[in-house]
């Protein structure tokens, strides 16, 4: 049975939310674009208005269509809430503006914003403007589109599905071949937990693209610091994000990044002066927001570290967060200092479900190193209540299932006696 030529039509249409709190430049921008029967509009008068729309209905907008001088919330702000919330990354923001400073240029090509027009425009310009989009977001085998997938790919942490992108060779082409997409290698390497490559090969495309355009070398930089981070250079990747913050101030992203280089330097005050400043900018920011959970844990102060953690939006949690309190407590082992490993484990436990097991499982080996086999068998056992799949990677787990509880402790309960000696 045929379709209806008018439902196939609306089915091809796409939804832009027009945000302006002028009465009438709404009207203009619904009723040009509405005329094309190209598109659907919603309107929204301010950011916050528009931000209850897409909290209710985010999947059926494609475009976002805003004044980057809006006086509820900045642009910048506003943009990088957008592109920072996973239920909306599939919105492609379209940016008005008198002018655009170059701090703006800069963050706009951070968060990639493509599409951007003058504030006085004429129907036939936001026409052709809209259009060009359309036909872009339409085109889902693109490169563009790939390169995006690989993106939200690598935000969660989906190795199968990236080495399955990657076997795309026209995709790790690109990657190699374009210095805008280059920071994507490292990304993978990240991903892959091979830190000291992804910096090996961070360093030379910045080396070999040093004198080319700077904003494109900006994501390469950020990926560089985040990996130097994660081998322990603090020092170093400081110095990367005060560059980025001074070259791009707007991005909140960097400040906060910059937060966690201070806190892994145990400059908890520097890092939190950094986190409150994205605060002040945007309350309920849940990176600054997490971030001032790491500090405030860090300093020993739980409750308020519990706090903050209720403000994060619908208790937000992360792998990153996650990684924070696991690599942390393990510092603290090697210190010697397993009492206080034990003590941040514990704390550390009331701030997640999805990634609880872990933690239940270092500060079983905590307690196990501390000679408290007991205690250490508990929190084995919840590890593996939480997450069965543990016990394959995990020898200490494999064991106790494989013994069970009661030759577990008998077989370690002499271990336990001469650690407490």
């Amino acid at each position: 049975m045929a379709q209806d030529p008018k439902k196939q039509q609306n089915s091809d249409k796409l939804c832009v939310l027009i945000i302006e709190e002028k009465t009438d430049l709404r009207t203009f921008f619904m009723t040009t674009l509405t005329k094309t029967e190209k598109f659907e509009v919603v309107n929204a008068a301010n950011a916050q208005e528009a931000l209850d729309i897409l909290n209710k209905d985010a999947k059926k907008i494609h475009f976002i269509l805003f004044d980057w001088n809006m006086k509820d919330m900045p642009g910048y702000v506003f943009s990088q809430k957008i592109k920072d919330t996973p239920d909306f990354e599939h919105i492609e923001l379209i940016v008005c503006s008198a002018a655009f400073s170059t701090e703006d240029t800069f963050l706009m090509s951070e968060i990639d914003i493509y599409y951007t027009m003058p504030k006085v425009v004429n129907a036939a310009e936001l026409i052709s403007k809209m259009e060009d989009a359309r036909l872009s977001y339409k085109n889902n085998n693109s490169l563009t589109t790939k390169l995006k997938q690989l993106q939200h790919i690598i935000n969660d942490s989906d190795l199968k599905s990236c080495d399955q992108l990657l076997a795309h060779p026209e995709i790790e082409k690109e990657i190699m071949e374009n210095n805008k997409y280059a920071y994507l290698g490292g990304e993978i390497r990240i991903l892959h937990k091979k830190y000291s490559d992804a910096i090996s090969y961070l360093k030379n495309r910045l080396e070999k693209n040093h004198e080319n355009k700077q904003n494109e070398n900006l994501k390469t930089f950020s990926t560089l610091g985040r990996a130097l981070c994660l081998i322990g250079n603090f020092e170093e990747a400081l110095t990367i994000y005060e560059r980025l913050e001074a070259k791009s101030p707007h991005n909140l992203s960097h400040k906060i990044m910059l937060g966690d280089a201070l806190l892994g330097m145990e400059n908890v005050a520097g890092a939190e002066e950094k986190y409150n400043d994205v605060l002040k900018q945007d309350a309920t920011n849940n990176k600054a927001l997490a971030g001032m959970v790491k500090s405030s844990s860090v300093s020993g102060n739980f409750d308020q570290a519990a706090s903050f953690f209720e403000k994060m939006d619908g208790h937000f949690e992360s792998k990153a967060l996650a990684s924070f309190f696991n690599n942390r407590g393990v510092a603290l082992v090697k210190k010697g200092e397993v009492e206080d490993a034990i003590l941040f484990y514990e704390n550390a436990l009331q701030f997640f479900d999805k990634y609880k097991s872990q933690v239940y499982f270092n500060l079983g080996m905590a307690y196990y190193r501390s000679g408290n086999i007991a205690s250490a068998l508990s929190c084995f056992q919840a590890a593996m209540a939480q997450d069965a799949n543990l016990v394959n990677e995990k020898k200490i787990l494999k064991e106790l299932q494989d013994k069970g509880a009661e030759k577990f402790m008998a077989d370690h309960s002499g271990e336990g006696d001469k650690k407490k000696k």
